[in-house]
């Protein structure tokens, strides 16, 4: 059974059609929300996400878009004059919950009006949830209708109380050299324009960022390249190299072409390589210190290689680097001696004479 419950108010017919779930509001299929919290919370995120400017813009060019209907269907229906006919469709719209409608002045001459709401949904909604932004879907309503009266492009300026009771819109209406679709058309320009300039300044910032960062590195390098891996000399013709921490392509090469020169400019005879100090070891730390070995061997410098870990030694049997001819001692101290030819001093014994 398709009962159906009916009831006119303002001269509107409302009827409900439970079975379906289902309103009608001048024929029209209609729904029920609460304006808080239903309505805010439908809303409010879209403000938050787009920005309130571009929210009011979207919303009042899209509530002027059936003001056609409105002005021609209604407002020149209900009423005698502009001014009564509108007042009608306010008292119609009010059974909806829209607000109580005023028209204090309007004026065709001057193009010129003002339309007043008290109690209007909008405030209704943005007051009990927390956050203010305003009456769009009313202030498109009302500018589409008074554009279809006045005959020219219209712009209403909006003035709301939150603090009267209840709370008021008033929205001055005047003529204006653009429609709302041009309005919102650059309106968006305008924020593309804006996040464009932010985007810019961003890429700016992080380019900024970026450069620092090189110089940081590039000071870093320098240090790098003046502390680590110093080349010592020990004796005439005998050098020791130090090599602590990660052993990188960058630093080998740079280690590499440093110790060189420093063999040929002092005429030595031996490199001692320290690897005590050498971070882990991998196949490429591997392969780049049997490089600097071979060099060496290359411009008839004898090597001698201390602190060989067990894991250097085995990556360099499996990738087949030749240490053929190389001195490897456990210590710098055994490297010296071997090297230089120094040797521990002996003890003299004295002899004692017993005593008688």
């Amino acid at each position: 059974m398709d009962a159906r419950l009916s009831i006119t108010i303002n001269d509107v017919p409302i009827v409900w059609a439970p079975a379906i779930g289902d309103v009608s509001f001048f024929g029209l299929s209609s729904v029920l929300f609460w304006t808080n919290p239903s309505m805010f919370r439908l809303l409010e995120p879209l403000v938050e996400e787009i920005g309130v400017d571009l929210f009011r813009m979207l919303v009042a060019h899209s509530s002027s878009l059936g003001t056609e209907e409105d002005y021609h269907s209604m407002v020149t229906v209900l009423g005698s004059s502009f001014t009564e006919g509108f007042l009608a469709w306010g008292r119609a719209v009010s059974a909806a919950g829209w607000g109580s409608f005023e028209l204090p002045f309007f004026d065709v001459e001057s193009c010129t009006a003002e339309v007043r709401v008290v109690n209007p949904w909008e405030l209704r909604m943005q007051t009990a949830g927390g956050r203010l932004w305003g009456c769009p879907f009313l202030q498109g309503k009302v500018i589409g209708i008074l554009a279809h009266a006045l005959g020219q492009r219209c712009w209403a300026d909006e003035e709301i109380d939150v603090d009267s009771d209840p709370p008021t819109v008033t929205f001055s209406v005047r003529a204006w050299e653009r429609t709302l679709d041009e309005e919102l058309k650059r309106l968006r320009a305008e924020q593309i324009r804006a996040a464009e300039a932010r985007l810019t300044q961003q890429v700016e910032t992080a380019a900024a960022a970026l450069r620092e960062k090189h110089r940081e590195i590039d000071e870093r390098d320098a240090i790098i390249r003046t502390l680590s891996s110093p080349i010592l000399q020990v004796w005439d013709g005998v050098l020791v190299v130090p090599i602590v921490g990660a052993l990188s392509e960058t630093r080998t090469e740079l280690l590499n072409a440093k110790l060189l020169q420093r063999v040929v400019d002092q005429s030595a005879t031996h490199v001692v390589l320290d690897l005590t100090g050498l971070d882990a070891v991998d196949n490429q730390v591997a392969e780049r210190l049997g490089a600097t070995v071979t060099a060496l061997k290359l411009i008839g410098t004898e090597c001698s290689v201390v602190g060989l870990s067990s894991d250097f030694a085995r990556r360099a049997v499996e990738l087949d680097i030749s240490f053929g001819g190389v001195r490897v001692l456990r210590t710098l101290a055994d490297a010296l001696r071997d090297v230089v030819g120094l040797q521990r001093p002996q003890k003299s014994l004295v002899h004692r004479s017993a005593k008688r």
